[in-house]
């Protein structure tokens, strides 16, 4: 289970025990310089988004990001992965000497959907390389997996009943995952297997990233 702290709250004579889930820390693999820590986001309608993401996220949900280019989808990505709590992101203990155990995290990762693709095809002609299965356990098995550019696809049935068993494998997982497209949401749609739709109107969040892009203008509202 979750490391968990607890909080009384109290209202006069009674004492009111709150559940509060303690943050652990995971690393992100493919964290880009461009989307660090110490880039700040401004605007009203952005932190909203991010919120609404933020809840779904905690909840092991499938979270689809879309709209126009530069209105901070990744970067809201990169701060989920690095500020929500994730549900079932701890590994079994590990003891060293019989004695401390040290808790193993699962990672956040941040890939495009096209990488995945390129490593899968990759590994047909390289015996060196890893495997279709041991390339989608590494994606399935992630407390939060990030595909940017999920639109960018070859449309082959291969790739698209790849994406679906990779979704659905984390939907299993309860663990969080987030789809990031420069389309909209009927034309993203589309694109989509009706398994991955059903996942999205269950246990998903759309996120229509509507605003203006940061790269023409800075948003204050």
């Amino acid at each position: 289970a979750e490391s968990e702290k607890y909080d009384s709250l109290h209202t006069g004579d009674a004492a009111t025990l709150v559940l509060e889930p303690t943050r652990v820390n995971i690393p992100i693999i493919g964290q880009t310089t461009r989307h660090a820590d110490c880039v700040a986001i401004y605007g009203d309608q952005w932190q909203a988004a991010y919120q609404r993401a933020k809840v779904c996220a905690e909840r092991g949900g499938l979270i689809v990001a879309y709209g126009g280019r530069g209105t901070g989808k990744t970067q809201m990505a990169f701060h989920l992965a690095r500020n929500a709590n994730f549900p079932n992101c701890t590994l079994a203990p590990i003891y060293k000497n019989g004695f401390m155990p040290e808790y193993r995290t699962r990672p956040a990762i941040y890939t495009k959907a096209m990488e995945i693709f390129l490593d899968c095809k990759h590994s047909f002609s390289r015996k060196d390389a890893p495997t279709v299965k041991e390339i989608l356990q590494k994606l399935e098995d992630a407390a939060f997996l990030i595909i940017d550019e999920a639109q960018v696809r070859g449309e082959t049935k291969f790739e698209d009943d790849m994406l679906t068993h990779l979704i659905d494998k984390r939907y299993d997982g309860e663990r969080a995952t987030m789809l990031i497209t420069n389309l909209g949401r009927k034309e993203f749609a589309a694109t989509l297997s009706p398994s991955i739709i059903s996942r999205i109107e269950q246990i998903g969040c759309g996120i229509d990233c509507n605003w203006q892009s940061y790269r023409t203008k800075t948003n204050t509202k």
